[in-house]
């Protein structure tokens, strides 16, 4: 298939899945400019889609918000940069949750992303739209961004792959916000000493299957290929972290199952997270103070999604770094150690995403015999967050109500490429083809 038929094709795609809400910004023409003068590579000819949180130079990036309607930055986020000199074809920005912020996407920017197969299912946040591009077959790759989830759980909700690298392995440069970013200059610095979001968030990768993010991840990554892979992992259900449904413990076991039928080794490491979530909770809430947000929105407030004013109206106004602070740093320092020292000998930690599979906007989800929703929805994700470690969403199955269910592959950074190609031993076709009847089924409608 030639790069320009590859670009009609996908063209095409996008306007038949416009309902979805899931593109920001796609100029045609550009598109095909682009592919006719796309370098030779390793991704030559690949159609890539990026966040809103991130800078394409020229492009409007405007992290989701009408505050920002008239930002086009002049540079491309680094993660763009090393795609399109790989060979790759920018196709568009995709819709996200306003600054990053919640576990669905709906803005008054760019509406409610809605799933592509199933009305009574969300396909997630905060990358919400990258996720829908990928599986409908619009774009091959989706560059997104990670802080507690925001790749891994709209890749469950989608049925495709979503890699969070571990932190530092690819730069952050080009994202939306930061310090020091105001209305004249909206891209800041990403890494801020007193904010647990720029310790832990990454730039990361969404795709239809994991050879094709290890192809990327090869490119965007500063490392790759630490030591030889063992042939172990470890294997824990995470419910020291939230409890499980049924569901998701019948996947969890056959993937458990599958891996063993590979020939891998597998050793349980039950407790290997104690901690983590409470720590990361605790961190977030104290830490977390959003000045680049309040800056970039003053005296535009009203301009910002309710769920934004939301989440500044309960985020502290000043960071005081007190007893509370130190301890869970304490905490988080002590789970990273255990997690570490527990992963020598081993290539990787399988675990749930979620307690639950992908649920419907707002739904609220009975497991455990408690009521779960919101962020709680996304606690094992959060909890492998605080570590910094690499981790790949891998769909591995559906619920007994269709519902896709993905787990973790956890990793030591510099690993994300062995964890793709453990994933591909571990998710079975017929678990990761989205597209296909269900996505035509809802298109005709």
């Amino acid at each position: 298939m030639t790069t320009e038929t590859a670009v009609d094709q996908s063209l095409s795609r996008y306007d038949d899945y416009a309902w979805t809400n899931a593109f920001v910004h796609v100029d045609a023409d550009e598109v095909r400019t682009e592919a006719t003068v796309a370098r030779p590579g390793p991704l030559h000819g690949d159609l890539f889609s990026v966040k809103d949180l991130f800078a394409v130079a020229g492009v409007p990036s405007r992290g989701g918000s009408l505050v920002l309607d008239d930002f086009r930055p002049d540079v491309d986020a680094t993660a763009v940069t090393r795609a399109r000199r790989a060979g790759a074809v920018f196709f568009g920005k995709t819709n996200c949750a306003e600054f990053g912020f919640g576990i669905d996407t709906e803005t008054r920017l760019g509406g409610r992303v809605l799933h592509p197969t199933r009305d009574d299912l969300s396909p997630g946040g905060s990358s919400g739209g990258d996720a829908v591009a990928v599986a409908t077959g619009i774009v091959d790759f989706a560059i997104a961004g990670d802080y507690g989830g925001s790749i891994r759980w709209p890749a469950q909700a989608l049925g495709i792959f979503g890699l969070r690298p571990g932190v530092g392995n690819v730069p952050t440069y080009g994202r939306i916000g930061g310090l020091g970013a105001d209305r004249s200059a909206p891209i800041g610095l990403a890494r801020a000493p007193w904010r647990l979001a720029s310790e832990l968030e990454v730039v990361g990768v969404m795709a239809r299957s994991a050879g094709k993010i290890a192809d990327v991840i090869g490119v965007l990554a500063d490392q790759q290929g630490r030591g030889e892979p063992t042939g172990r992992v470890l294997v824990t259900d995470g419910s020291e972290i939230a409890p499980i449904s049924d569901d998701v413990r019948a996947a969890l076991s056959s993937v458990v199952e599958r891996a063993r039928e590979s020939g891998l080794v597998v050793d349980p490491a039950g407790g290997l997270f104690a901690g983590a979530l409470e720590a990361y909770t605790e961190l977030r809430a104290r830490l977390d103070d959003h000045p680049d947000v309040r800056e970039l929105s003053r005296g535009r407030e009203e301009l910002l999604c309710d769920s934004t004013r939301a989440v500044l109206e309960t985020a502290p106004r000043e960071v005081f770094v007190g007893s509370e602070v130190r301890d869970a740093w304490t905490t988080a320092m002590r789970v990273r150690r255990r997690i570490d020292g527990r992963l020598r000998g081993y290539d990787a930690v399988i675990m749930p995403c979620a307690p639950t599979g992908a649920v419907g906007f707002a739904e609220e989800v009975q497991v455990g015999g408690g009521s779960l929703t919101g962020h709680q929805l996304m606690a094992h994700l959060r909890a492998v967050s605080l570590t910094g470690l690499a981790a790949l969403s891998v769909p591995v199955g559906h619920g007994d109500d269709g519902r896709p269910i993905s787990v973790q592959l956890v990793g030591v950074p510099g690993t994300e490429s062995r964890l793709c190609s453990l994933a591909e031993g571990l998710a079975s076709s017929n678990d990761t083809q989205l597209v296909g009847a269900g996505m035509d089924e809802r298109r005709r409608r």
